[in-house]
């Protein structure tokens, strides 16, 4: 692990730190699993171009070329703290709802497969 990828898992964890969240609902507010997310903060999994993408798609103000490299400000402007926990909320909500879709659709293709396979025991 290079200091580069350490240093970025230090500010992704001061990131979630700041937006008033832990890394559940964090990963939640991503559409992701909290490991994923555990795995970045720790340093043993790159901040990847997806994860970027879907933290600039949900925290709008955020400042990538900080969390990449640390040069800047955390924020591309200042959210009031009366805000935050608004934005918090909204965006933890959006990505319960990928998620919950996301399993709606596993659950659907589970189904699925296993008619298929009782299916192909019939013959």
């Amino acid at each position: 692990m290079d200091q580069q990828q350490i240093d970025q898992s230090i500010r992704l964890k001061k990131l979630i730190k700041m937006l008033g969240l832990n890394q559940t609902l964090f990963a939640q507010s991503l559409g992701m699993t909290q490991p994923n997310i555990s795995r970045m903060v720790s340093g043993d999994g790159k901040i990847s171009l997806e994860v970027l993408n879907r933290i600039i798609d949900t925290y709008k103000n955020i400042n990538l070329h900080w969390l990449l490299t640390g040069e800047g400000e955390m924020y591309t402007h200042i959210v009031p703290p009366e805000n935050i926990r608004e934005v918090n909320e909204t965006s933890v909500y959006k990505g319960k709802g990928r998620l919950e879709d996301l399993e709606e659709r596993v659950e659907r293709l589970e189904k699925i497969v296993g008619r298929l396979t009782q299916d192909d025991g019939k013959d």
